[in-house]
């Protein structure tokens, strides 16, 4: 796949969003890892459900009996239900658009899993405010989608538990809501600059692959147009004729046939006064 001079005057230029600034670019290096990130998102909505009804337990230890605990275990079930819908909508993400929908649909609905819980569970959770923290930081170093969806997601579960924390399940105690901002927030901005490396690191090694791949190609051409002559030759000696598998060959046909050289016809100067001085002595 050739991208020509334009393309190779901006292939290594990486936007803020993590993403190559030409469009087809960007494409390529997203078709070309698609199928990496299909067998993570994979990973990912398999392992995700798991820990999801894991917690569970936690749900009985607080609410051992009572509508809590059905509400809580219901809604586990409809995520655990909600990602294997997901993972048997991965198999016809034949595009990068596609999967990019799947696995962000799912984010969502893994945002209103921790507000539902939150709003549940007694305000100030520990395991909450841990799991918010992880949630963000997944987001942006995990997560196989484009860095301006990842930032979307970790912004989607920050607001989520700022939410819980200041308005449908408030603790009462402001410095412990003024904490949990902060260290979103904080999280947010280094997840964010690890994340953008870790993108423009990637397509910047895409890219010089990809150039070598060009100069490899180029190369491979050029020295398959260009053709030798090697070891002995035979010539004749008397009437210069070289010697070939057809047979003898004037010079001129056996260098054309074995070379992309091409002949013209003319007079040296040495001949030319040699041939103009036996004509004149013909003449005279």
């Amino acid at each position: 796949m050739g991208w020509g001079v334009g393309a190779e005057e901006s292939v290594d230029r990486v936007r803020f969003t993590g993403e190559f600034e030409s469009a087809e670019l960007e494409g390529a290096y997203r078709r070309r890892h698609l199928a990496h990130d299909l067998a993570l998102g994979r990973v990912i909505l398999c392992v995700s459900p798991v820990a999801a009804v894991g917690l569970g337990a936690i749900d009985y230890r607080l609410f051992p009996g009572g509508p809590e605990l059905i509400g809580l275990w219901g809604a586990r079930a409809a995520f655990a239900f909600g990602s294997a819908l997901a993972l048997f909508l991965l198999r016809g993400a034949s595009t990068p658009g596609a999967f990019a929908r799947v696995v962000g649909g799912w984010c969502v609905l893994s945002v209103a899993l921790h507000v539902y819980v939150g709003s549940v569970w007694p305000a100030g959770h520990t395991e909450m405010r841990m799991t918010a923290l992880l949630a963000v930081l997944m987001s942006y170093c995990v997560l196989p989608l484009p860095l301006p969806m990842q930032a979307a997601g970790a912004l989607l579960h920050t607001f989520g538990a700022v939410l819980v924390a200041g308005w449908l399940n408030p603790s009462g105690d402001v410095t412990s809501v003024v904490g949990d901002v902060c260290w979103l927030s904080i999280v947010n901005v280094f997840g964010f600059v690890l994340a953008f490396r870790l993108h423009a690191r990637q397509r910047l090694l895409f890219a010089a692959l990809l150039r070598q791949s060009e100069l490899s190609s180029s190369l491979g051409q050029a020295l398959a147009e260009v053709r030798t002559l090697r070891g002995l030759i035979r010539v004749c000696a008397w009437c210069h004729k070289v010697h070939a598998e057809s047979g003898w060959q004037q010079l001129e046909a056996y260098v054309r046939d074995h070379s992309h050289a091409e002949f013209t016809h003319g007079m040296c100067p040495v001949c030319f006064a040699a041939a103009q001085a036996e004509a004149v002595s013909e003449v005279g």
